[in-house]
């Protein structure tokens, strides 16, 4: 007899939800095997001498952890900028960002939406912003201001 039953309940459950998880995930991938059939199926259709397999897989992120729609904390921190007219650092304009959407200010959507912000201003080749370092930490400011209304 176990001299720790709370030990033994304790793994049993966490057995039982990996479990679960297991059968949802393998009939998760049952399914996308046949979509991918059915995407190859067409691609042939279409060009008959196309490799699917030389195709390179390509990954995708769900949802934000502040679970905005993608694209939406881009183009949310421009209007910021637009609207405030001041510069402002990545943190003040994720913060912004998700008061916006009313979303809580936790430190992973927080961090997260940080990066989304610095790394998609960061590849603008449309010159609308550039990053300014006259004050630490750096800031974001608009390039050209839109003409007031």
């Amino acid at each position: 007899m176990s001299r720790d039953p709370h030990v033994l309940s304790a793994l049993k459950e966490k057995r039982a939800r990996l479990s679960g998880e297991l059968k949802v995930t393998e009939a998760r991938v049952v399914a996308l095997r046949v979509d991918l059939a059915s995407v190859d199926a067409c691609l042939r259709i279409f060009h008959s001498d196309i490799d699917p397999e030389a195709i390179l897989p390509k990954v995708t992120f769900g949802k934000t952890p502040a679970g905005l729609p993608k694209g939406a904390g881009t183009r949310t921190a421009l209007e910021v900028l637009r609207e405030t007219g001041e510069a402002m650092s990545t943190p003040e304009l994720a913060a912004c960002v998700l008061q916006r959407f009313g979303r809580p200010l936790e430190a992973r959507s927080l961090a997260m939406m940080v990066k989304c912000i610095q790394g998609n201003f960061s590849r603008r080749t449309d010159g609308i912003v550039e990053f300014t370092r006259d004050t630490y930490p750096g800031r974001w400011r608009l390039t050209v201001q839109p003409p007031r209304r």
